[in-house]
């Protein structure tokens, strides 16, 4: 294939070049496949990136200390507890992925035990020397799960279709399977065609963006996992949107809070639902 086209690693249809460069390497380029929607890269895994901490060291989150950083994620492992408190409580919990341990320390409130696994050193020496258990990998376990999550993750897994099995591997039967990830139709790309935002957006470490056909095509295919909710939801408010539109960068929704309501959010989101341009797809999977 030229350049301008790709074949899309998770249909194997025909990609099509869609964005020039990401917002941290002009080297990578963004494709579109033309027939699932997927987005993808013209690039591979970025795992020593993460052991080694390069991964946000050029962005704005790696001028904060832990507990800043904590806080700015603090709303999303709020929300994400409340949407899985219940499938997770009194269970044995793995999140992977973890980070710092934001939505650990909430779980942990609710489940039987918790552990997570996170391959950026800092990470997991913070959250062991705090007395939370947290591996570098999954193989370091031998133990099943009742629920393993990952938020944000799944998204910079190079090899999706592995990922599914193996992750079936440490889950008992009739566990659950819980994945957020990005969108590919996120509002801002699909409806309003902001330019500054697909600048911001496409990032060299998300390996994949997904839309709800094509995730749920990865997991079929696995044959491990039944879908129990193939949802979505939306993370950033009008106000979000407005100042991305008017100004061309992100934080309206806490520059610009004073213009949302709680009113105002579930309509905004209930109306992008009925679109399919949320910007976060949320799958609960049970495996067989």
């Amino acid at each position: 294939m030229s350049e301008r086209s790709l074949k899309c690693p998770i249909c194997f249809g025909g990609g099509v070049l869609l964005h020039k460069g990401t917002r941290d390497d002009s080297n990578v380029d963004v494709y579109r496949c033309s027939e699932c929607g997927t987005k993808f890269l013209n690039t591979a895994d970025r795992e020593n990136d993460y052991e080694n901490g390069f991964m946000y060291e050029n962005d704005p989150l790696s001028e904060l200390d832990i507990t800043q950083r904590l806080q700015v994620f603090q709303e999303d492992d709020i929300r994400r507890f409340q949407m899985v408190k219940e499938i997770c409580t009194g269970k044995k919990v793995l999140d992977f992925g973890c980070g710092f341990g934001g939505f650990l320390h909430y779980i942990a409130q609710a489940a039987d035990s918790c552990c997570g696994v996170e391959l950026g050193r800092e990470e997991r020496n913070y959250l062991n020397n705090k007395g939370i258990k947290c591996l570098r990998t999954i193989e370091e376990t031998t133990e099943k799960y009742d629920v393993i999550t990952l938020f944000h993750v799944f998204e910079h897994l190079s090899d999706p279709r592995k990922w599914l099995d193996n992750f079936s591997k440490y889950l008992i039967h009739g566990g659950y399977l819980i994945i957020e990830v990005p969108h590919a139709d996120d509002a801002l790309l699909s409806l309003y065609e902001n330019d500054k935002f697909a600048d911001f957006t496409y990032w060299s470490a998300h390996l994949f963006l997904y839309t709800v056909g094509s995730l749920s095509m990865l997991i079929e295919e696995c044959g491990k996992y039944s879908i129990e909710s193939a949802g979505q939801i939306q993370r950033y408010t009008l106000a979000n949107h407005l100042m991305w539109l008017a100004k061309g960068v992100p934080g309206g929704h806490n520059k610009w809070d004073f213009l949302d309501s709680e009113e105002l959010k579930i309509s905004y989101e209930q109306k992008l639902r009925e679109l399919q341009m949320c910007d976060t797809l949320f799958f609960i999977l049970k495996r067989k």
